[in-house]
Parts: structure tokens; sequence; C-alpha cells
């Protein structure tokens, strides 16, 4: 029986309850949302790819439960492509003592291991997105010139055109020395580290908050020009993000709404301390909100956000066909 098969044999609410059981002692399941969006994933991706098996690793029973241990570890799913992991065979361990339901929440743990969705995944490369990543990146580079003995990485660091897609890396043997001679540098040499690792922190900010206001002038077509200065002055900003996954079995509406009020946990403590939230629902040309889900949508979160000032957009997203995405952007204590 392939993964796929084995997963559309049960429902979400099954696994949740063979989650919470065997993998309670960690931390990622007190909120369910990113589960249920990958679960309904994987039961509806179509396979692609040369598949394979999916063997388990048990857990002694006296140590099962202890701090750092799981019952049951699913094999060959961390870090495979979902469409490939869905056409895997699902080879049961031998005196199995788990439920098929528990197998699945193994399975389910170990192929989100990375993230739940393209929105939030684990990446390896570092990403600037404007000018001010490109330059923070090359102040990154300064930054530990004056401490590094080893001329062939000091040359690579100068290259500005030499790409450092995992940023910038030493040897054991080179971050032992940098840290050696940081403890002995100078009041000069720290002001000078301090004053640029504050502008490295400070580009990588404007990094993120510019291309997050460009993100919404593309895909709303709006300016927003005060959006924009509210975003860029912001002390913090708070982003999440919420995808429904239909496949066309269900109201992309209802699972939104279900998803964010029944089994988000933490949704409701995600912006207690933000003065204003914007959120930007996503879908494509073809499929465009409707006035009806439109409304839905508002009446949904004005009984949320009953004390924060809130505002609703639509944007475009042609790549997520019949479903529907929302960005929650949270802008907390305007300077």
């Amino acid at each position: 029986m392939t993964v796929q098969e084995l997963f559309n044999q049960f429902s979400f609410d099954d696994i949740v309850k063979a989650l919470q059981n065997t993998h309670r002692n960690d931390e990622s399941i007190c909120d369910l949302a990113s589960y249920k969006e990958a679960f309904d994933t994987l039961c509806n991706i179509k396979f692609e790819g040369k598949g394979g098996k999916v063997t388990f690793d048990v857990t002694p029973p006296e140590h099962r439960f202890d701090p750092g241990n799981l019952p049951l570890l699913a094999n060959d799913v961390e870090g495979d492509l979902w469409e490939n992991i869905v056409g895997k065979e699902v080879v049961k361990p031998e005196d199995n003592p788990f439920t098929d339901a528990e197998l699945i929440a193994a399975i389910l743990w170990g192929a989100t291991f990375y993230g739940f969705n393209p929105h939030e995944k684990w990446e390896p490369n570092e990403v600037f997105y404007t000018k001010y990543g490109e330059r923070a990146q090359q102040i990154e580079r300064k930054l530990y010139l004056p401490y590094l003995r080893n001329k062939r990485k000091a040359s690579e660091l100068k290259d500005f055109s030499l790409p450092m897609p995992f940023g910038v890396t030493f040897s054991l043997e080179d971050w032992d020395l940098i840290e050696c001679r940081k403890e002995h540098q100078n009041r000069q040499k720290r002001k000078r580290y301090y004053r640029m690792e504050k502008r490295y922190k400070w580009l990588m900010k404007l990094d993120k908050r510019h291309h997050l206001i460009d993100t919404i002038r593309t895909s709303t077509g709006g300016a927003h020009d005060v959006l924009a200065e509210r975003i860029l002055n912001a002390k913090a900003i708070h982003e999440t993000w919420y995808e429904s996954h239909t496949y066309g079995k269900k109201d992309r509406i209802e699972y939104i709404t279900d998803l964010i009020g029944y089994y988000s946990s933490v949704f409701s403590t995600l912006f207690t301390d933000v003065n204003e939230i914007n959120i930007i629902v996503y879908t494509s040309q073809d499929y465009s909100l409707a006035d009806n889900e439109y409304q839905s949508l508002k009446d949904f979160f004005a009984s949320f956000f009953k004390d924060t000032q809130w505002n609703l957009l639509q944007g475009c997203d042609n790549h997520i066909g019949l479903e529907l995405s929302m960005q929650f952007i949270g802008i907390s204590n305007l300077t």
C-alpha cells in the first residue's frame, strides 16, 4: 500500500489523535493548522518520482516517551519531495505495536520536518530580494575580514562577484580564531564591529520590508503608499500565511475559516500586540473571489479582531488555481 492510499483511509481528525499520542513530546503539534494543510496536500497531490519504501524505526517500549524521544520515526520521508513520498510503499514494522493512524502520523511528522508549505519551509540558501539585501551581504563579508588569517577565504570574501548561497561560512578552526581575536580587540575595533553589525541587521530588515511592499503592490495592483510607509516605519512586523487545500472537494471559504477558527490554536495570540492587521486574500484570475465569499471573510474576521483595526485586500496569484491563500501582516508599535 502506498503512502497516499494509506492516508486516504483516514480523516485528519483521526490522525490528530494519533499524532498527539505518538508525538506528544514535540512542541510543533500544539498548533494543528499547518499539519492539516500538509495532510490534505499529501492526500491529493499526484505522484511524480521514483517512489521507494517508507520504513520505521521503533523505540523500545521503556523509552518511547522519554524526554527527547519519539515512539517511532518514518524513514526516507524527511527532506524528500512530497510528490515522490505519496507513491512510496509503506513497510510496517515487524511485530507492529502501532495503529495505521499512528504510522501516518509518523510519516506526516517526518514529511513536514523542513516546513509545511512554500511560504514557511526552511531554506538552506540565504535569500536577498532587493539592493538592501545585496548591500547587507557585502557588509557581512567585511565584518570578519579583520579577524581572518586564512588568505584564500579572505580573498573570497573580498570578491563580491563570487556567490555565497549559504551565507558567510568558515571552518571550525577559522571560527575559533575569529572569536579569539574578537576577545582581544581594542575599543575602536569593538565599536567598528558593533556599527557594522547594526547596519547589517538594519539593511536586512529593509530588504524584507521592501520585498513585502513590492509583493503587496504587484499582487493587488495598487500603490498602497500609506500602507507601505507604515510597514517601513513599524517597530515590528508579524507575518503568517494560511492556505486552502480543497482540491474541489470542499468550499474554500469554509476550509479557511475551519483552519483558522478550529485547528489553529495560536491564531488568536499571533496579533495580540499589533496596532493593525492587513489581510491579503490571493486567488487566481480564473477563480477570483466572489462577492459572497468576500463578505463571508469580512464577517468571520470581524468576530476575531474586535479590538484591532484590520483591512481586507484582494491579490492575484495565478499559481494557486481554484484555491485561495491568505497573508496576514500585523504591524505593531508604529513610530
